[in-house]
């Protein structure tokens, strides 16, 4: 039902009092609203509109009293085909009766006919409302055969109530106690001796007019008092009866007390607890919530938390969640809870935290408009911990540069799924006279010159390519992406250039170069991470055996001489497998 007809359910709240959860605060429209069409679409009571003479919406009961399968078998008929022809003049007079939006009509008898061609006595009261900006009339339906089977049994067997647990206490007209069960001995803690013949409202230690319920509805939640003054939270309904009232009073202190008890409990829990309603609206949030999100109860209300724009989340790799991935909108396709949901959240201060979460229906059997509970526990120190350790695990703690197993890793990958992160070639880097400078200045002085070196390595190759040390006084440099030989060959003369590059340390200048090992990867290639290595490995050797500051490419002929096959010729020099670069010392 839309919002204008946000009033098509007024006198339908229980009571017709506030929500004592607010205690005793007007609720919000958008709340309001929302559990007016709840009680509408749930009223036990028919309640329909109709515009032109015409039905435009009948709620569940409605469907359910008429024997129709869908409201579509009603929408767009005339509501007198509904109604018994005898019923009809007194309908078209009730509603005639009406000149003012919200006029109401006294209520007044009328026959139904239903799909399976029996009558139902009703009671119907019509109102003057708007429906889509028209006028249109609300009449809302009260089963009469229901209520008088009920009032009927009800006295009939009153016997009954010394067994309920409920306090069934009845009046005379005026609230004077007639009767007052046992049950009502026992919450009020007055026998009946002492309450027969006293208004009601003395009784109960709280007003007590049974009129005023019936007039809002017949239900409200109110305070009462027992004898010895305490407190009691009670639900009261009443009906009229031949003689006066009849009011069932059930004891809801224990409930209450519970709750409490269980708010409390929530509220000191170090995990955050929010409940989002079906809307994506959070409905409320513990302290512990709001401190993860880094914001006060009432910003972070009503916000949606199921839209992108409001609430991104992402996944742990940092990307952002689309909303058919969204645990939400998840739970609510398939109903089953997620536990142990890894996302991250930007706090309202900008700062990002990761939460583990687990989502669950309050209400599994509608998975639509059943509200999710959420707990949540603040991961970002176990992350940062943990990507710290990976870190470590990864990377050489004097350069910064990824380290053996990272490089392994790497490969791997490359020759695995190729892509964009094709492997073209591996350059096995190994620095010249390292250990002399250790035995001439120091190890301070030969990690400054590692750190230094790893430096220049990191700019002399491209921008996608990785820079690795191995360990001592080697360096791997993976040339990602596809290179043209003339340029593999520019690569690596441009490393020897950078690396030969004067270094001061503690006032020495200091020069260096390396002998480099080169491997080519190939499309397909069916040498896995090691062995390409250890090829790199071996064509660096080869090139530290000609004199330092040379460059040496790998091949299969390499490999064998190296398994003792042959020895190094004149002719494999001049196949182009063996480039030179000099490099001077120190001064």
């Amino acid at each position: 039902m839309n919002a204008e007809n946000d009033h098509c359910c007024n006198g339908e709240v229980e009571g017709g009092v506030a929500d004592p959860a607010l205690d005793g605060r007007p609720m919000q429209a958008d709340v309001v609203e929302q559990r007016y069409q709840r009680l509408v679409d749930h009223s036990p009571d028919a309640i329909c509109v109709h515009d032109g003479g015409r039905v435009v919406y009948v709620n569940p009961a409605g469907i359910r009293w008429i024997g129709a399968q869908s409201n579509a078998q009603l929408v767009g008929h005339f509501i007198t085909e509904f109604v018994h022809p005898d019923s009809v003049p007194a309908l078209l007079a009730r509603i005639a009766s009406l000149r003012h939006e919200g006029d109401t009509s006294p209520p007044s008898g009328a026959v139904m006919l239903r799909f399976d061609g029996t009558t139902l006595d009703v009671e119907a009261v019509s109102m003057l409302t708007v429906w889509e900006g028209r006028p249109a009339y609300q009449v809302i339906f009260r089963d009469l055969s229901a209520q008088k089977a009920a009032s009927a049994a009800l006295r009939c067997q009153a016997a009954l109530a010394i067994h309920v647990s409920d306090a069934i206490i009845a009046t005379t007209f005026t609230g004077i106690v007639t009767n007052w069960n046992p049950a009502a001995e026992a919450i009020y803690r007055r026998p009946a001796a002492r309450a027969l013949a006293l208004p009601a409202s003395e009784a109960v230690g709280a007003p007590l007019d049974p009129a005023a319920i019936l007039a809002h509805g017949g239900i409200v939640h109110s305070t009462h008092h027992a004898a010895d003054g305490a407190a009691l939270a009670m639900r009261v309904s009443a009906t009229a009866t031949d003689n006066g009232y009849l009011m069932v009073c059930t004891d809801q202190t224990a409930l209450r007390r519970a709750e409490q008890h269980f708010q409390t409990v929530v509220n000191t829990l170090d995990y955050g607890v929010a409940v989002i309603d079906s809307a994506g609206r959070v409905e409320s949030s513990n302290p512990a919530a709001d401190r993860i999100f880094g914001t006060p109860p009432e910003v972070l209300k009503n916000r949606p938390a199921n839209r992108a724009l409001d609430f991104p989340i992402y996944d742990t790799n940092g990307h952002l969640v689309g909303a058919d991935r969204h645990p939400l909108t998840q739970i609510r396709q398939t109903g089953t809870p997620i536990t142990d949901y890894v996302f991250g959240v930007d706090r309202f201060d900008g700062q990002r935290v990761w939460l583990s979460a687990c989502y669950r229906l309050i209400n599994p059997d509608d998975l639509q408009q059943s509200p999710v509970l959420i707990s949540l526990t603040d991961v970002t120190a176990h992350r940062t911990a943990s990507e710290r350790l990976a870190y470590e695990a990864t990377h050489d703690s004097l350069t910064g540069l990824p380290n053996r197993a990272y490089v392994v890793t790497r490969v791997t990958e490359a020759l695995e799924f190729g892509g964009h992160h094709v492997l073209a070639a591996v350059l096995f880097i190994d620095l010249d006279n390292l250990k002399t400078i250790n035995d001439m200045f120091g190890h301070d002085a030969g990690d400054d010159l590692l750190r230094s070196a790893a430096q220049r390595l990191c700019r002399a190759v491209r921008s996608d390519d990785v820079v690795a040390r191995l360990g001592g006084d080697e360096f791997v440099a993976l040339l990602i992406g596809q290179i043209a030989h003339p340029d593999l060959d520019a690569l690596a003369d441009r490393l020897h250039t950078t690396l030969s590059e004067p270094v001061v340390i503690d006032d020495v200048t200091i020069r260096i170069g390396a002998s480099i090992g080169i491997v080519v990867v190939e499309n397909n290639d069916l040498r896995g991470a090691a062995q390409i290595l250890h090829d790199a490995d071996t064509a660096m050797y080869e090139a530290k055996a000609t004199g330092r500051g040379k460059s040496y490419y790998f091949t299969e002929q390499l490999r064998d001489r190296r398994r003792g096959l042959g020895r190094v010729t004149s002719e494999a020099r001049g196949r182009g497998q063996f480039r030179e670069f000099s490099t001077p010392g120190w001064s």
